[in-house]
C-alpha cells in the first residue's frame, strides 16, 4: 500500500487516494472512492441514467419519487405503489408512462469495517417536540454520544410514526405502529407525492448523516407506513 509491503495478516485502514498492488508492485490501483457500489437506473428511451444519492435511488427523480430502491442487508429493495419487494437486476419499471432499467450490484458480504458506526439496529432516536409542535429537533444516540440532526420538515412525519410504535408497544412486534397511508395523508395534512418526498428525504438526510441502514428508518407494508424502530429505542420529550 503506497509502496510499502505489508506485513503478513497485518490490517490498516484505507482511505480514498490510497495506491494499492497485488504481487507486482510497479501493477498498482488507486483507491478513488470509499462507498459501496450502489444502484442505478437507466431511461430505455433516451438513455438518461440516474444514480443512487446516499445509498437511495428515487425514480424517476427526488422531487417525484414514485420509487425507491435501497439496499436492506443483502437483498436490493424497491418501494412502489404502497408495497415493497425485492427488485432484480436489469428488472424494468414503468413510471408515469416512462420505462426504466434499474441495474443494482450483486450483494456481497462486506470486509470488516476497522470501526462500526452507527446503525439503525444500534441507534436510539430522540424527539424533542415544541408544544405547539412546530418544532421537532431528532437526535441519534449512540454509545454515549448525541448526534442532533438539523430540523428539517420532515422529522414530524418520522415522529407521527414513531408515536403510533409507541402507543403499540404492547402488541406483537410485526403488528406494532403500521398506519395506512390515506389515514397518514389525513394526520399530516399532505398529498401522497408530498409523503414519498418526506420519507425519501428523511432516509437520505440519516444516511448521509453516517447512519447505517437509513433507508429501514421507514417501513412499508400493503399501503401502511411505520417507523423502523422499535418502541424501546424511541424517546419523544419536551423541546
Amino acid at each position: 500500500m503506497n509502496g510499502k509491503r505489508l506485513d503478513p495478516g497485518k490490517s490498516l485502514a484505507l482511505a480514498a487516494g490510497h495506491k494499492l498492488a497485488f504481487g507486482v508492485a510497479d501493477e498498482g490501483w488507486e483507491l478513488v472512492e470509499l462507498g459501496p457500489p450502489s444502484a442505478l437506473a437507466e431511461h430505455v428511451e433516451s438513455g438518461k441514467v440516474r444514480t443512487a444519492r446516499d445509498g437511495i435511488l428515487a425514480l424517476p427523480d427526488e422531487a417525484e419519487p414514485v420509487a425507491e430502491v435501497f439496499a436492506r442487508g443483502r437483498e436490493w429493495r424497491l418501494e412502489m405503489n404502497g408495497e415493497a419487494r425485492i427488485v432484480r437486476d436489469g428488472e424494468v419499471l414503468t413510471l408515469n408512462g416512462e420505462a426504466w432499467r434499474v441495474r443494482v450490484p450483486e450483494a456481497v458480504e462486506g470486509t470488516v469495517a476497522v470501526d462500526s458506526g452507527p446503525s439503525l439496529q444500534t441507534v436510539r432516536m430522540r424527539f424533542a417536540v415544541s408544544r405547539d409542535e412546530e418544532h421537532v429537533q431528532v437526535t441519534l444516540l449512540h454509545r454515549g454520544q448525541e448526534i442532533a440532526l438539523e430540523p428539517r420538515e420532515h422529522g414530524y412525519t418520522l415522529l407521527t410514526l414513531a408515536r403510533a410504535r409507541v402507543e403499540d408497544k404492547e402488541l406483537a412486534t410485526a403488528e406494532q405502529g403500521w398506519i395506512d397511508r390515506d389515514r397518514l395523508l389525513k394526520m399530516l395534512g399532505v398529498d401522497a407525492n408530498s409523503l414519498n418526498v418526506s420519507i425519501y428525504r428523511a432516509r437520505g438526510q440519516l444516511a448521509a448523516g453516517g447512519l447505517d441502514g437509513a433507508a429501514g428508518i421507514v417501513e412499508v407494508r400493503r399501503g401502511a407506513r411505520r417507523i423502523g424502530m422499535e418502541p424501546e429505542r424511541i424517546e419523544i420529550v419536551p423541546l
